[in-house]
């Protein structure tokens, strides 16, 4: 047995919980607030920190390693009444957590003035369980560049103006959090002089990109109207060994063009090679690997739809574990697993090394699968078992207990690919059909997904298919979807369904579509063309009336040529568009429909919804509707998962 699946092995053993049959799970029961946002295995090993969201509070959570205890570092709501959150953690040696805290100033009736306010605040780790810690601030504007793990309590803290800086700061010299300063206390101790200097260019810096032990090695900085790459060296920033021109930034890519403007973000592990991301990033997810001396281009990792604003690196080699993504409206991290599973029945299965102590005796992890929600453990060399330091949804760890099969489908000659969840048991199960929004550079992947397990632990099977379009599988299957928005996409989704249908643990008598965005639109098309299959639809922040949505007030000029070259013109193409147009073909509907929308979407107008719920009100349709007026483009808060999901099961339960 090779090293590699007795680590796998240990890993699904230490973090399985052994469940009976799973019952029905209520959507008050089912999505709760608390969860482990993020973890930071410290140098030496001995410790993890953890970012721990309770309700609306954050806490920082310290864990022993080697005593197997945990204790809570900072408790927000008890360092600030403001509502407050920390964005990301850093060890500076062993002893040191670096933290960047954020927290809301608002104005005059909340209404005025109200911006976040952001500080770098360092907690000094005390050997004594109950004493409090130490927590000093930077008050000079600026940011963490490198966290200098092999020097202790010290770090390189980057200012940016005409002339860029980096400081070496040592922690211990730093005013202490919230402590008025006195006439005799320099601010930030005096640090910030030409002798604590590291590094210098002529120019706005916007990355600075460092060797493993925290040399300043290159420079991407904003002069002159470009934007140029330098090599530093001896502190100093050289010659560009790349520039882009201001209105280069500023333009829209060609229609042909695999991709924008590709800016590096980080370097990577081999020479002169750096992780760039597309500036474009509003039409896509991809991780590239860049060398600019050679011109090479290579791509990294694909994200499954969601914009990703930064990356996440790990061990001694700078490998790319992770991507930080905005999802529905929230920094999500999403790490990734370098072994590709294809096998059909087993779960899937998500394991990714995203830390390790210095001498590489201590590792922190990252485990998921399609029915366990992620995990953080830490696997130490000297022990047979592993520790696990968080989950990101506790509350449900155990709970869930499903299967999933991976297949494909061959329409109009393309292989389309699907994902199939059912509950543990032979059925036959109700459907629900759950096409995914986008619908172009998005796709569902194989790991844990919260509302697919929702509706699985309340005795239903999911089904979703990535469609033409969809992005994670290949660039034929993406590109195959330009133009198909009304058409074979949908095609693509009826198809799947029908070969799911004849399956003996389905139900075929009972299936329904619930989408969300394009997915809603979808859902609405499905029990308008083919009624005899499906029984009922839900809309979530659905597009209704396509014209509508290709007009909408909130696009940008990169969305708007995005969207006319993969969807539609409204004017050359009006006609059509309104031809696949919900809106215009509501009295074709004879199934009941459920619609939901926020008032506050900024993705697809609200309007969507008046329209519809006015037409089918006019041909007198078997529908119901719900409005949020607190929601944007999909419910964000547990209080709203919960009411909008409560509603969604007692529809469906009642219409399938």
């Amino acid at each position: 047995m090779t090293v590699v699946i007795q680590r796998i092995l240990i890993v699904l053993f230490c973090l399985a919980v052994s469940v009976g049959a799973a019952a029905d799970i209520s959507a008050t029961d089912y999505f709760k607030s608390g969860k482990t946002l993020t973890a930071q295995i410290s140098p030496d090993g001995k410790f993890v920190a953890t970012i721990a969201q309770q309700q609306d509070n954050q806490e920082l959570v310290l864990w022993d390693t080697e005593a197997g205890s945990k204790r809570v570092l900072i408790d927000l709501a008890s360092l600030t009444p403001r509502d407050a959150s920390i964005r990301f953690i850093r060890w500076i040696g062993s002893e040191h957590i670096v933290a960047q805290f954020m927290e809301v100033k608002k104005g005059v009736k909340n209404l005025l003035d109200t911006k976040p306010a952001y500080r770098l605040l360092i907690i000094e780790i005390s050997a004594e369980i109950d004493q409090l810690p130490k927590i000093f601030e930077v008050r000079t504007p600026g940011w963490l560049v490198h966290a200098l793990p092999v020097e202790g309590g010290k770090f390189l803290y980057a200012k940016s103006g005409i002339h860029s800086k980096i400081y070496k700061i040592d922690a211990s010299k730093l005013n202490v959090f919230k402590k008025k300063a006195g006439k005799l206390v320099r601010k930030d101790g005096g640090q910030f002089t030409k002798r604590n200097e590291v590094a210098s260019v002529e120019g706005y810096a916007i990355r600075w990109f460092f060797s493993g032990s925290g040399q300043p090695e290159s420079v991407l900085y904003f002069n002159e109207g470009k934007i140029n790459l330098s090599i530093v060296v001896d502190g100093a920033a050289g010659e560009p060994i790349k520039s882009w021109a201001e209105d280069e930034i500023e333009e829209d890519p060609a229609p042909d063009a695999k991709h924008g403007q590709l800016i590096p973000i980080a370097r990577s592990g081999e020479a002169d090679t750096y992780f760039c991301l597309d500036i474009d990033a509003e039409t896509d997810h991809t991780v590239y690997k860049c060398n600019f001396a050679t011109g090479e281009e290579s791509i990294v990792y694909r994200s499954d739809g969601y914009n990703i604003i930064d990356i996440i690196l790990g061990g001694a080699n700078n490998e790319l574990v992770g991507v930080k993504v905005l999802r529905e409206g929230k920094l999500e991290r999403q790490y990734i697993d370098g072994v590709t599973r294809t096998k059909e029945l087993a779960p899937s299965s998500l394991n990714a090394t995203i830390g390790s102590s210095l001498d590489g005796s201590v590792e922190l992890y990252y485990h998921e699968t399609h029915d366990q929600p992620g995990r953080y453990g830490v696997r130490r060399q000297t022990r047979s078992s592993d520790m696990l330091v968080g989950s990101k949804y506790p509350h449900l760890d155990g709970r869930l207990q499903s299967r999933q099969y991976h297949e494909r489908i061959n329409v109009e000659g393309l292989e389309i690919p699907y994902l199939l969840t059912l509950p543990e048991g032979k059925g036959p199960y109700p459907l629900i059909v759950m096409p995914h929004g986008g619908p172009i550079g998005v796709f569902d992947d194989r790991y844990f997904d919260l509302y697919t397990q929702f509706f699985v632990a309340n005795g239903y099977a999911v089904l979703r298919v990535n469609y033409r379009g969809s992005s994670g599988y290949s660039t034929e299957l993406e590109e195959a979807g330009t133009g198909q928005w009304g058409h074979l996409i949908l095609d693509d989704i009826y198809q799947a369904t029908q070969a799911v249908s004849k399956r003996s643990d389905i139900s075929a008598a009972k299936i329904c579509s619930v989408g969300m965005s394009y997915g809603g639109y979808a859902s609405l098309m499905m029990t308008i063309r083919h009624q005899d299959l499906f029984r009922c639809a839900v809309s979530v922040a659905g597009v209704t009336d396509v014209n509508l949505y290709l007009n909408s007030p909130y696009a940008t000029k990169t969305q708007d040529a995005w969207l006319q070259k993969k969807v539609g013109d409204t004017v050359r193409d009006y006609e059509a568009l309104k031809n696949v147009s919900p809106v215009y073909l509501a009295k074709d509907i004879n199934r009941p429909i459920y619609i939901l929308h926020g008032e506050e979407d900024k993705v697809v107008d609200v309007e969507h919804m008046y329209r519809m719920n006015l037409m089918l009100s006019k041909y007198n349709k078997d529908y119901e509707w719900r409005s949020f007026p607190d929601m944007g483009h999909g419910p964000e808060e547990n209080v709203l998962q919960v009411e909008m999901f409560n509603s969604i099961l007692s529809f469906l339960d009642k219409n399938i």
